[in-house]
């Protein structure tokens, strides 16, 4: 049963031009505000326009206005960062192009108070969605766990639009695949798998690098500080990982762009904070990039410091994410 104060709270806004087709579209994203799973701003875009917006700002569960705006200005400022982000998707989508892994269809950032997301829906449509979680610490890594009940609705949101067109699941975030059972908390270094991996650099305090890594699972993992590759682990020769690989891109390959695409992603986090802050508290902390074939996370240490991984698998990409907070929490660990 829906929260009667969810429903006094609910306030919806239409683009000029509304459409019939939008009517469905509408009722799902609205849907999704009433489950009451934290989400408390949706909004529909086609080619970067917005087509409508639903918000919950005048809810209790909502997060208190940045800069004390007004509900009239905190409205418009999410619509606008919004619009931001589904052009940072557009860009990235073709920048992400060289890895030869598909197209981008989820984009998640995670700062210390929220979670936002922006997941494709069918060709040049997108739906962007802003949701509230308890503080984090200072300081601390970004856990996906606190932010997975969003995660998730958004991406059966994304999935229910796409079925309005008789299109099939993209899996995003790969929870339709993740199971019920929860990822070890701790990595062993002794239970890595026997395949040896390709190491540049050092691979962290204890190995715990190498040991993270799984055909099912992650496959490349870099460490950067101060604008520069540490260190850098993955098992893309892993003869489980052969059908990822074809004529045109070949492991040298991956791991060349790979290592540019991890140099570029402190200037592309410090771009997607910038945009956020007129919206959301907090610089981002953990990005994901999740594209048709696994995904690119990147885990924020401190502020020149911080982790990139890397799966080609999607039915992993939970999973994945799960072993990058690991590593990234046992490093700060090590390093207090």
């Amino acid at each position: 049963m829906t929260d009667p104060q969810l429903l006094d709270a609910l306030v919806e806004e239409s683009a000029e031009q509304d459409v019939p087709g939008f009517l469905k579209k509408r009722n799902l994203c609205r849907g999704l505000l009433l489950s009451g799973c934290g989400v408390y701003h949706v909004a529909h875009y086609t080619a970067g326009v917005l087509d409508f917006a639903l918000d919950l700002l005048a809810h209790g569960s909502a997060p208190p206005a940045v800069d004390d705006a007004d509900p009239r200005q905190r409205r418009d400022a999410h619509r606008r960062v919004g619009a931001q982000l589904v052009y940072r998707a557009t860009e990235l989508n073709r920048r992400l192009w060289e890895l030869q892994s598909g197209a981008l269809i989820r984009t998640v950032v995670q700062t210390r108070a929220g979670l936002v997301f922006c997941n494709s829906v069918v060709g040049s449509e997108h739906v962007v969605g802003f949701g509230a979680v308890p503080d984090a610490a200072a300081g601390a890594v970004a856990d996906p766990a606190r932010v997975s009940e969003i995660d998730r609705a958004a991406a059966r949101l994304a999935t229910d639009l796409r079925r309005l067109t008789r299109q099939r699941s993209q899996n995003p975030g790969g929870w339709l695949t993740a199971g019920d059972g929860d990822a070890p908390s701790d990595l062993q270094v002794s239970s890595g798998a026997a395949f040896p991996p390709y190491v540049r650099g050092s691979t962290g305090p204890g190995g715990i690098f190498a040991a993270a890594l799984r055909p099912a699972g992650l496959h490349y993992l870099s460490h950067h500080r101060l604008g520069e590759q540490a260190a850098a682990v993955d098992i893309l020769e892993h003869p489980e990982l052969e059908a990822f690989f074809n004529r045109g891109v070949a492991v040298a390959d991956r791991r060349t762009r790979y290592r540019r695409l991890a140099g570029d992603l402190s200037l592309l986090v410090l771009q997607v904070s910038r945009d956020l802050r007129r919206a959301v508290a907090g610089d981002v902390a953990r990005l994901v990039l999740d594209v048709e074939m696994g995904a690119v996370y990147y885990y924020r240490l401190s502020p020149d410091d911080y982790l990139v991984g890397v799966t080609l698998d999607q039915d992993a990409v939970s999973q994945a994410d799960h072993t990058m907070w690991t590593v990234a929490r046992q490093l700060m660990e090590n390093s207090a």
